[in-house]
């Protein structure tokens, strides 16, 4: 389909922040939908269902199907907190996809014991908040309905905040599928090539 940030070649690039002192409702829809759709291509370029349950070789981070869920329920965490959602879409995602590893604790290596969700559950997990998430986005006001910026103190943070916790893990899921098998990886025909200086 059609997405923000994605250009006549179908391909898509990252769109800054928007203002928060003067954007509104279509400006957030915009970067909401880009930012779900980055990384729904980053996790489309795993080819296999194996690809998203290995454990990394450093066992420092969970697997990959963690952080494909994971925004998600941090999203849905976050709107509850601030009074969007009276109740969970799936307590036991919400639970289980909650919290990474903790890189500051004595012990901070992943245990890989947890019986992680099929990819199937957590797809259409992800498909449940992205459609509950775009309706709180489109009913909540922002700057220029509010005639002030969106800040701390107003509840439309925990929208702005979900958007980018969620392109930190960006990051964090590049990075481990570039430490993946070269087999087990492919770049969807979405995201940019090599520049030219690479």
């Amino acid at each position: 389909g059609i997405c923000p940030g994605v250009n006549d070649s179908g391909i898509i690039s990252s769109l800054p922040l928007p203002n928060l002192a003067t954007s509104g409702q279509p400006e957030l829809l915009q970067y909401f939908d880009n930012t779900w759709t980055l990384q729904e291509t980053l996790f489309a370029g795993l080819r296999t269902r194996a690809a998203f349950y290995r454990q990394p070789d450093h066992k420092l981070r969970h697997p990959l199907i963690f952080y494909y869920g994971h925004p998600a329920a941090f999203y849905i965490n976050k709107l509850r907190v601030a009074g969007y959602l009276n109740s969970p879409i799936n307590a036991h995602l919400e639970a289980l996809l909650e919290a990474g590893v903790d890189e500051n604790s004595w012990d901070d290596l992943a245990k890989d014991v947890t019986d992680w969700p099929a990819v199937e559950e957590v797809h259409e997990y992800r498909a449940k908040v992205y459609r509950l998430a775009r309706e709180v986005i489109a009913t909540t006001k922002f700057a220029t309905e509010l005639g002030r910026p969106i800040n701390m103190d107003n509840p439309a943070w925990a929208i702005v905040m979900a958007f980018e916790h969620d392109r930190i893990h960006l990051e964090t899921s590049s990075v481990l599928m570039r430490e993946l098998p070269v087999d087990l990886v492919s770049r969807h025909p979405a995201w940019p090539g090599p520049t030219a200086a690479a």
